[in-house]
């Protein structure tokens, strides 16, 4: 029926009858809706948040981090979960996507490239980029779109504390 009525009015346009072309509304033709407005600040994320490791988050030994690593495995080919296998790839990913970097051997690779600022990468700053990543980035930084595709876990209740963990722990195996 919406349908019909944009079409009667783009019809009615064309053909110079302007006081049917005005009479169909943007809104009943389905194009405007009044809470749209409403409808979009709902998609926009909550301020940044710096995130401290929780303390039952052992990230501090091999053993500790290979039996956090196997649920944090699961965590990142989850589709419904942190779903990182859309942008990124890990050893036994399926389907893995190429926007972000590939994690295959993150210790031992990226992991010991600089940060942002030209620092060396902790656990910390690890943890911190998987639950809220854009705290992390430069003022000088913000506005490139490149550093704020990756998506916001923690602070958007995407994924809890300990599956933050969990995949930190997972990144941190990979050799």
């Amino acid at each position: 029926m919406k349908f019909k009525k944009l079409l009667l009015t783009t019809a009615a346009a064309i053909t110079g009858i302007s006081a049917l072309a005005f009479a169909l509304t943007l809104q009943d033709a389905g194009i405007e809706n009044p809470e749209a407005k409403s409808m979009m600040l709902k998609d926009v994320p909550p301020e940044p948040r710096l995130y401290a490791i929780d303390p039952s988050c052992n990230l501090s030994d091999k053993e500790s981090i290979k039996k956090l690593a196997e649920k944090g495995k699961k965590v990142f080919m989850e589709v419904r979960k942190g779903n990182c296998v859309a942008c990124h790839c890990a050893p036994e990913a399926k389907g893995c996507g190429n926007i972000g970097p590939d994690l295959t051997g993150y210790r031992n690779g990226l992991f010991k490239a600089p940060n942002y600022r030209g620092e060396p990468k902790t656990v910390d700053w690890l943890h911190q980029k998987i639950a809220d990543g854009r705290i992390l980035i430069p003022k000088e930084l913000q506005s490139v779109p490149y550093y704020n595709i990756m998506t916001v876990q923690l602070t958007t209740g995407q994924l809890t504390a300990e599956e933050v963990c969990q995949l930190t722990a997972y990144l941190l195996s990979l050799e």
